[in-house]
């Protein structure tokens, strides 16, 4: 796609503007993450693990895997993919904008987690093992952060796993497999609680840092380090123009979805009319026919009334005979 400088020198010069990058931004998001050290901060509050059970470390893998098949190869990347110091496997995703298919993708990108996570697995553990427990499986976790309305989420928060369908609505429920779950944040449905727990300042971040004049007063340190991180003007020019020119990549691909979007719903809106203009057509002429064949039909039946009454006896004889 050609994207012309002067729409990068524009988005520049709105970014030198505001003191802190949109987190939502896909270079934004995954340079925000690019320390470990955030990345299992962050980590530790969207999975909730307390004490003993906190990440430590972590070791990032490669984001991008191809899909081979028949018909031809498909890649899936990726925004963060990691392996856990507790052994889980993770795949963080930042999503701006919703699509038809979305839920779909969700569970294409979970899958795959799963299925690559798994070739991961199984060559670290003993071929005794391997040998015993051939179908055993990582645990994984499908992160997904959406910066628009998701028709299934209730919550803000909302974490998705295998149930049966009979548990469905009954208190205590308890998946049935829980190797395999998805978390969702549906940034539009956060309201700050006030009590600056973790997760209300990772959400803060995504939903207030864009408009921030300053730092929150915190002491989490991590937090802080985010917001010192994520400071236009402390920036590298290369770092903004990358960020830049990526809000305008963005920007174009959504102007065109959306532009598409209204001429399709033109054309099956002008369809429609067209069909429904026919429908009426035909109507009417049927109409027309019907009405037409009553006032034969009509006339018919003057004209024997009219000649009973010119002719009667001839008209009894008739009858007799």
């Amino acid at each position: 796609m050609n994207i012309s400088k002067r729409r990068v020198q524009q988005q520049i010069i709105k970014l030198r503007t505001r003191k802190f990058f949109d987190p939502t931004y896909d270079v934004v998001f995954k340079k925000l993450f690019a320390k470990d050290a955030t990345l299992i901060h962050f980590l530790n509050t969207v999975l909730r693990l307390k004490g003993r059970g906190r990440i430590k470390s972590i070791v990032r893998r490669k984001p991008s895997i191809k899909l081979t098949s028949k018909i031809g190869r498909e890649e899936v990347r990726f925004d963060i993919h990691a392996k856990l110091g507790n052994g889980r496997y993770i795949d963080l995703e930042m999503q701006r904008a919703s699509h038809d298919d979305f839920l779909c993708r969700v569970d294409l990108y979970a899958s795959q987690l799963s299925i690559n996570s798994k070739i991961a697995f199984d060559k670290s553990r003993p071929a005794r093992d391997r040998k015993d427990h051939p179908y055993l499986m990582p645990q994984t976790y499908s992160i997904w952060i959406c910066n628009f309305r998701v028709p299934f989420c209730k919550n803000y928060r909302e974490e998705l796993a295998l149930f049966r369908l009979g548990d469905v609505g009954k208190s205590g429920a308890l998946p049935v497999y829980d190797r395999k779950r998805y978390i969702i944040y549906d940034l539009t449905r956060y309201k700050p609680s006030g009590r600056q727990t973790s997760e209300d300042l990772w959400m803060e971040v995504f939903t207030q840092m864009a408009k921030a004049e300053r730092a929150p007063e915190v002491k989490d340190k991590v937090i802080l380090d985010v917001y010192s991180q994520m400071q236009v003007q402390e920036s590298p020019e290369e770092l903004v123009t990358e960020v830049a020119t990526g809000m305008v990549t963005q920007a174009e691909i959504s102007t065109r979805l959306g532009t598409a979007r209204r001429a399709g719903h033109k054309a099956g809106l002008l369809q429609g009319r067209k069909e429904a203009a026919e429908v009426i057509a035909n109507l009417q002429a049927a109409s027309a026919a019907k009405d037409a064949r009553i006032r034969e039909l009509d006339a018919a039946l003057a004209m024997s009334k009219a000649a009973n009454c010119a002719y009667p006896k001839f008209s009894r004889i008739l009858r007799l005979g």
